[in-house]
């Protein structure tokens, strides 16, 4: 989306807010799990996540997603406590390390984002968007997080085109943050790439950013080592970075505002030059 008028508008995360619209934001991605599909046991341990978070702020991202659940195809579940027993640890050394990080816990457990709010979590990035867990919306709202939204496939159920079951997707998962008194400027959504997608659905959420885009709030895109950045050559996951900046790019010509990725300095130096071309920035000097 050229910037043909001024996009800026705040992400509400209750006492302070990150401006979204004139620059994009990198979320680093932080797994603290042993299973997850790329990086799954490499920072499940309190000291090297710490690093790790510490790493992708020094990066440049502007928050750090930190989950204790795995959520590729075929995950095993854990507890709620098991998970409060992974991520908690994590949130309070890395803020003990640097007060000003903005931290966010990925689950859709509301007693997770309870404790990990309560440690000094700032959004709850939930991937079923508050339906697989409604009081978790309460947690949130209660809480004044701000909220990432999105729209999980695998529940299926849905007729009409990909672009369809994401707006209704999002409509019901907009309904409950509402309800329970989630602020609309605390909102963020989230298409769902590789949650119960095809590789065809995924590319054509690709195509359709511009149109999710004026669903009203502002979006968040996860491609990153995905299932869709290893076509159409069936990369493996060690080899998918150069196509996961390809879709950051993308995204930012759509208009999308935040990008969860795992590798930070490499998509936020991408987006340094997208913006300035598709955002309508201007070179100092």
């Amino acid at each position: 989306m050229a910037a043909d008028g001024d996009r800026s508008r705040e992400w509400r995360l209750g006492e302070t807010s990150l401006m979204l619209g004139d620059r994009s934001l990198m979320m680093g991605i932080l797994n603290v799990t042993p299973d997850s599909f790329s990086d799954g046991g490499r920072y499940d341990a309190v000291e090297p996540a710490t690093r790790q978070a510490l790493r992708l702020l020094e990066q440049g991202a502007a928050m750090v997603d930190v989950g204790g659940e795995s959520t590729r195809p075929g995950f095993e579940p854990v507890s709620e406590k098991e998970e409060i027993r992974r991520v908690v640890p994590v949130i309070q050394a890395v803020l003990q390390r640097d007060p000003s990080a903005i931290l966010s816990i990925d689950t859709s457990k509301a007693p997770v984002a309870a404790a990990a709010i309560e440690a000094g979590a700032r959004i709850v990035n939930d991937v079923w968007g508050f339906q697989s867990d409604v009081e978790i919306a309460s947690v949130a709202a209660q809480c004044g997080t701000g909220v990432a939204l999105m729209r999980n496939g695998r529940g299926g159920g849905e007729g009409g085109s990909i672009l369809e079951k994401v707006k209704r997707s999002w409509a019901t998962s907009v309904e409950i943050a509402l309800k329970a008194g989630v602020r609309e400027e605390a909102i963020v959504l989230d298409p769902g790439i590789g949650f119960g997608t095809t590789r065809q659905e995924d590319l054509e959420i690709m195509r359709g950013l511009a149109e999710l885009g004026a669903f009203g709030f502002p979006l968040l895109l996860g491609t990153s080592r995905k299932r869709i950045t290893a076509m159409p050559l069936g990369l493996p996951v060690e080899s998918r970075l150069p196509a996961t900046v390809a879709t950051t790019v993308a995204g930012i010509a759509a208009g999308v505002d935040v990008f969860r990725v795992h590798d930070v300095a490499e998509n936020l130096r991408a987006s340094l030059l997208a913006d300035l071309i598709y955002r309508g920035g201007q070179l100092d000097g």
